[in-house]
């Protein structure tokens, strides 16, 4: 009996025992498999909003506002540029505009008629092409040929440079078309300019210069800035933003840019605004791509020596830039919302980016000069207070295994080619 009673209490106790057990085992792989899942991430999602700097006028704003809103190209300025109002200027200034690509390069110079003169130590003489060497920190050796491929035939003595350079200009009073251009030789093509092009020592090498009017410039930064397919949408409505682009890129250029000061007044590349020139025309083809369009040169016209200006009688320097999304982010000029950026044309309104677990950590081991470790997670530590999520970043955490790194949205951007600093992390 007491046997039993034993067997009973026996079998009545184990039972407990197995339930422990078995429960302790789903717990303990419910525990890997959260720990699991808690491990370290694979990849950063990131939705963001708008491309650009922030600062000034956004393109796709303006470009909303005219085809959805009605607004003409005043009303634009007027809210991307507040402080500011519109300005007709009576003279038109020379741009010398640093053709960055060329720097520490010989300037090489054709024109299929012949049309090419330069002046310089008394030389002043009519070639197809011409070719412009440093030869030390004051003088140049300058080189005539058929072609940008040569054959070239020295100078007789050496040019001491004038303190605008060695100047090679085309022959005035001919039709305006590619033959009468001046055609600067490169290594895929070679890229047609109005004015003249200038060889100047600065930086400590040689660097090449076209002196063209600021009219002239405009007509061909706004084919860049935006495109002149926009004069055509919504039943011509687009054309007012084009104008907006128009005096926002004379103004501009006319406020002046110190960076290439004596020697250049601006530059061609996204560090000023994109100057393609006239045309191009590739090696191999007898085709020259025009750059300026009728459309953008009629927006040209259409603002005449337009700038804006603030009340000092200063020329605003407008900056610029693709898509606000939905704010602007102040500065030189307030902040202001923008509802024209949500236009169904803007491709940048809203966007969507993967940065993978590898990437972050080789980035910013190389940023950091060390090994940071695993990559963890990011931390947004300050928005601005403009639109949604808080608007842009202005300071975040970046955690990994071995370090935290702290920086600023803009630097975020730039490490990894982000459109902008306004996103959120998923």
């Amino acid at each position: 009996m007491s046997s039993r009673r034993s067997e009973a209490g026996h079998r009545s106790t184990s039972r407990p025992s197995l339930i422990h057990r078995v429960g302790a085992a789903v717990a303990l792989a419910l525990a890997l498999a959260a720990l699991s899942a808690c491990g370290p991430p694979s990849e950063l999602v990131l939705d963001g909003r708008g491309w650009g700097h922030g600062r000034g006028m956004g393109q796709w704003g303006a470009y909303g506002y005219a085809i959805d809103h009605g607004w003409t190209e005043t009303a634009i300025l007027d809210h991307f540029y507040g402080g500011t109002s519109t300005f007709q200027r009576p003279d038109n200034p020379m741009q010398r505009v640093f053709l960055t690509a060329q720097e520490g390069r010989d300037l090489a110079v054709s024109n299929s008629r012949g049309l090419l003169e330069t002046s310089a130590d008394g030389y002043a003489r009519r070639r197809t092409a011409l070719l412009v060497r440093r030869v030390d920190s004051t003088r140049f050796r300058v080189f005539s040929g058929d072609s940008c491929d040569g054959p070239w035939s020295e100078w007789p003595a050496l040019v001491t440079a004038s303190e605008i350079g060695v100047r090679v200009a085309p022959v005035a009073g001919l039709p305006d078309d590619a033959t009468t251009k001046l055609g600067l030789c490169g290594s895929t093509g070679t890229r047609y300019y109005r004015g003249d092009l200038l060889a100047v020592h600065a930086a400590g090498t040689i660097q090449t210069v076209n002196r063209v009017d600021t009219e002239n410039l405009v007509r061909s930064v706004i084919t860049r800035e935006v495109s002149p397919s926009w004069s055509d949408a919504g039943g011509g409505a687009g054309a007012t933003a084009v104008r907006a682009q128009a005096v926002a890129t004379r103004s501009y250029a006319l406020a002046g840019d110190t960076r290439f000061q004596p020697w250049a007044t601006t530059c061609d590349n996204t560090r000023c605004q994109v100057y393609p020139g006239y045309g191009f025309r590739a090696n191999g083809s007898s085709t020259v791509v025009k750059v300026e369009d009728p459309r953008t040169d009629w927006a040209t016209g259409a603002t005449g020596r337009q700038v804006r200006r603030f009340p000092s009688g200063a020329v605003a320097r407008t900056e610029f830039f693709p898509s606000t999304g939905g704010w602007t982010a102040g500065g030189t000029f307030p902040a202001v919302p923008d509802e024209g950026d949500d236009t169904t044309a803007n491709p940048s309104h809203t966007w969507t980016t993967t940065i993978s677990r590898a990437t972050l950590e080789g980035t910013f081991d190389r940023r950091q000069g060390r090994d940071v470790g695993t990559y963890e997670g990011v931390d947004i530590l300050q928005r601005n207070g403009l639109g949604a999520d808080g608007g842009r970043v202005l300071s975040m955490r970046v955690r990994f295994s071995a370090v935290d790194v702290t920086l600023t949205g803009d630097d975020f951007r730039a490490l990894f080619g982000l459109r902008s600093n306004w996103f959120t992390p998923r």
